[in-house]
């Protein structure tokens, strides 16, 4: 049995056309995945920078197009000892036909979730596999869905109400802070996984006491893949252990109760510190690491104050026990192309959001499910 989980971000290689562009030089080079349509077509001065005077209405065609996107996937082996490969898409965006050596194997309407597609049987062994993506106009599938339903009232307030009906970022068809730029294209992650067994969700469930001194809870893994036989998790707040417990796996999931004394909470920032405890759930097999996963969470007893007063009631956030001021901010996405947003960008807003004594942060409900860096920076 392989010792690791093999991964494979897809990011290289890419071309990408108008998909009724038969010419022959249709086909443009892609600098990497995640992209989109148009990042890719200023890379290669089809169309100019949109944010530039008014560039944006030279850009509007790009809208109304079908695009497709392909690439050649790594050499693979043939799968041994009951072992996975997996296509993961962690974002499309947004009506995708996705085709593995010209076979659809997934059709996807919807930019805001994953997908992971089995193809350990639809790989060719010892030649070349080919992965193509089509991109439908999100703009033109919307007015037909909208038209389709004559029985629904569509209400808003900002632009075509026919963005109501597509499960895509609503900023994309114009907003008052940002300019219309209907995109597409495969603006998360795309990778090629092969493995025996993988942790696909960790959570941590907890209480404290009273005293907010100790914290009980429980930690369950869930498992994809019939080869892991247990999990161990480990927890720790920076170097030092705090709890190590293994569970065998039973239906795809391992659990365990945990008990953590003297616990270091947890404070927002200007009202104490932000300690943060880390798990790690390790799924194995005849003493083999198959897979781990990892995720951080702070110890702290939080609760929504509503009590009546002289207009009303109450509305506002106690942490263990202190009564907290809820300045913040309305978070946008900092790019209209949120595929070139880089870590360190994230990082660097954020940390103005810090030095500003801002404690919270509302994610504004037009634009994306926000990436995991920036959850994590919080």
């Amino acid at each position: 049995m392989a010792p690791t989980t093999s991964v494979h971000e897809l990011t290289d290689g890419w071309t990408f056309k108008q998909a009724d562009d038969t010419s022959e030089n249709a086909w443009l080079p892609v600098k990497r995945v995640p992209t989109n349509v148009h990042l890719d077509l200023i890379d290669n001065a089809k169309i100019p920078d949109p944010f530039l005077g008014f560039n944006e209405l030279e850009a509007e065609w790009v809208a109304d197009k079908t695009w497709t996107y392909k690439v050649q996937l790594p050499d693979m082996k043939v799968p041994q000892d009951g072992s996975v490969t997996v296509l993961a898409f962690d974002g499309l965006d947004t009506f995708a036909t996705v085709k593995l050596n010209g076979e659809v194997i997934l059709e996807s309407d919807n930019m805001f979730i994953p997908h992971r597609v089995d193809i350990t049987k639809r790989v060719a062994q010892g030649s070349a596999n080919s992965l193509e993506v089509d991109f439908a106009s999100a703009r033109l599938e919307a007015i037909k869905i909208r038209e389709a339903h004559p029985e629904h009232t569509w209400v808003g307030f900002n632009g075509d109400m026919s963005r109501l009906a597509v499960r895509k970022a609503q900023y994309h068809w114009g907003w008052d802070w940002g300019p219309m730029l209907n995109t597409c294209g495969p603006w998360r992650p795309i990778r090629l996984e092969t493995y025996h067994s993988r942790v696909t969700d960790l959570r941590i469930e907890y209480a404290l006491d009273e005293s907010l001194k100790t914290a009980t809870g429980s930690l369950e893994a869930r498992i994809e893949g019939s080869s892991g036989q247990s999990v161990s998790f480990e927890m720790r707040c920076g170097e030092d252990l705090v709890s190590q417990i293994s569970a065998d796996i039973y239906g795809g999931v391992a659990q365990v109760e945990f008990r953590v004394g003297d616990v270091r909470l947890w404070y927002p920032h200007g009202y104490g510190d932000q300690p943060l405890y880390t798990v790690t759930a390790t799924v194995s097999a005849d003493g083999v690491t198959l897979h781990q996963a990892t995720r951080r969470t702070g110890f702290r007893k939080g609760e929504l104050i509503q009590e009546p007063d002289s207009v009303g009631k109450t509305f506002f956030f106690r942490i263990n026990g202190v009564d907290i001021f809820c300045g913040g901010s309305d978070w946008i996405p900092a790019d209209s192309f949120t595929p070139r947003i880089s870590k360190g960008r994230y990082r660097r807003w954020l940390e103005t959001m810090v030095d500003g004594y801002q404690v919270m942060i509302r994610i504004w409900g037009g634009g994306i499910w926000e990436e995991d860096v920036f959850l994590r920076a919080l």
